[in-house]
């Protein structure tokens, strides 16, 4: 057994990491992506890519799900965060045109959690998987309280439209 002071400091010490952690940090990516299973590839590739470089650089890494998790959330949030700056840009050129639960709710979630917007399911999956107060997911969204709140308020509403539409 692995104390939690241990650290990583060799790519065999992520190796071994990675067997450990992989089936949960995989689930969890799945989550933030809304079950898209590419995208989660790619996430989770991300994630232990950039896990790999840290240790490549001489920083140690914590050997745990907890630190892996955490890596991937911030991953996935860089990749919000630049699809947002990215979609603010486009806009200014192209104006807008209108437009922890059982195995078999587990699949709803997640497949109701993919017809969101990225920001949504991070939102909500950042607040109701991690446990995050309101004011840590503004922070970690790069939003206000009253955006995020706002946010969550139109992902919930979303989420039970769409309950409501799957059970028809």
């Amino acid at each position: 057994m692995i104390n939690s002071s241990a650290v990583a400091t060799t790519p065999d010490d992520l190796l071994a990491l990675y067997d450990r952690t992989i089936e949960d940090v995989y689930r969890y990516a799945s989550r933030l992506t809304g079950g898209d299973r590419s995208r989660t590839d790619d996430l989770v590739q991300e994630t232990y890519l950039a896990i790999l470089r840290r240790i490549q650089s001489g920083k140690p890494v914590e050997l745990g799900v907890g630190y892996v998790i955490t890596t991937c959330r911030n991953r996935f949030l860089d990749g919000v965060k630049a699809d947002r700056r990215r979609t603010k840009r486009e806009l200014r050129v192209v104006p807008a045109v209108d437009a922890t639960i059982g195995p078999e709710l587990d699949h709803v979630a997640t497949t109701q959690l993919a017809e969101l917007s990225d920001d949504q399911r991070a939102a909500l999956v950042l607040r109701y998987v991690d446990d995050y107060s309101v004011s840590e997911v503004a922070r970690r969204l790069g939003r206000s309280v009253a955006a995020t709140e706002s946010l969550l308020a139109r992902a919930r509403a979303a989420m039970r439209h769409l309950l409501q539409e799957d059970e028809r």
